[in-house]
């Protein structure tokens, strides 16, 4: 039996999908008033509880083997909890849990390691959670992904990437998000302009969340995933910028990079932190997107895997006919 915890996010969701199509028993983690319907079926089985109850956790782990773990905070549902309650002593007490009924493998899902870790809530988070997995006895693989597509591109000022979607992460009821994407959803489709942030020049391996999903899932039944850090990304290294010019190419038509000085978000950051943890958080990955190179090169471990990975280009062009 394999348990997620994040199901019905857009990652979780992915997971659940690929897991179900292999013929594997999945529990899945949900709260009576989420949206967990269109996970129904095809044999998951529902375990009704959250990260914030002890209880509800100890419940879902009976019979577990694996724990596949996409929740957080980071872009919240009414209710949804905070970093404190959810990426802090929520994994704590999930972990807890796996240990005290005899998990024998959990999966997480992380990011990239920056100098500017302990600075944005998400990714000093993810650290904390890493360093429980290592230093305990339960075995772990902790799959480190480079930006998103699905979300990126779309916060570039595109509704593209949101088409054909399900359970997309910008779709959450979250004023800050939403107010964002109703204000500039739409740029780069309506009026050819692309918001980049920083210089554009910073790199990362930018990948398809369907394609973090299957390494995941992969990882499950492959020994090198054991106690192992894998950092996956794309089959290419683009540039914010890069980024732009393959929109140009898909859509047929020139785009203008706006340029987002990082010192804005940085600002922003620091200036939302004590009004909305949740959209400092946002301003400090985009600061971070804006500042530090992710340039994995996951080629040969997909090779490896049996993973064909989606490039950039075949992504949004996937996404313009959906």
């Amino acid at each position: 039996m394999i348990l997620i915890v994040g199901a019905t996010g857009q990652l979780g969701t992915a997971l659940v999908r690929k897991l179900s199509h292999r013929g594997r028993p999945v529990r899945i983690l949900v709260r009576p008033t989420s949206r967990y319907q269109h996970l129904q079926g095809d044999g998951v089985e529902l375990a009704f509880g959250d990260l914030r109850s002890p209880e509800s956790l100890a419940a879902a782990c009976r019979g577990v083997t694996t724990v596949l773990a996409t929740a957080s905070a980071v872009v919240p549902r009414r209710g949804g909890g905070t970093f404190a309650n959810v990426d802090d002593l929520g994994y704590r007490d999930l972990i807890e849990a796996c240990r005290h009924h005899g998990v024998e493998r959990f999966v997480l899902a992380s990011v990239p390691v920056t100098k500017y870790d302990d600075e944005v809530p998400t990714f000093r988070h993810k650290r904390a959670v890493e360093r429980l997995l290592r230093d305990g006895t339960l075995a772990y693989t902790i799959v480190r992904a480079s930006f998103f597509m699905d979300d990126w591109f779309a916060l570039m000022g595109s509704s593209i990437p949101l088409r054909g979607a399900e359970a997309h992460t910008l779709e959450r009821p979250f004023w800050f998000s939403r107010g964002f994407m109703r204000a500039v959803g739409h740029l780069i489709e309506r009026r050819g302009i692309a918001l980049v942030p920083g210089s554009g020049r910073v790199r990362h391996a930018f990948i398809a969340l369907d394609d973090v999903a299957e390494f995941m899932v992969r990882s499950l039944d492959d020994s090198r995933a054991v106690n192992a850090i894998w950092e996956v990304g794309g089959p290419e290294i683009l540039s914010w910028d890069g980024v732009v010019a393959v929109f140009a190419r898909v859509l047929g038509r020139p785009i203008r990079s706006v340029h987002q000085p990082a010192v804005v978000f940085r600002a922003a950051l620091k200036a939302l932190m004590p009004l909305s943890p949740a959209a400092a958080n946002l301003m400090g990955l985009n600061y971070i997107g804006a500042m530090v190179d992710s340039p994995y090169d996951a080629r040969e471990l997909a090779r490896s895997l049996g993973i064909a990975l989606m490039t950039a280009e075949g992504f949004l062009s996937s996404r313009t006919t959906a």
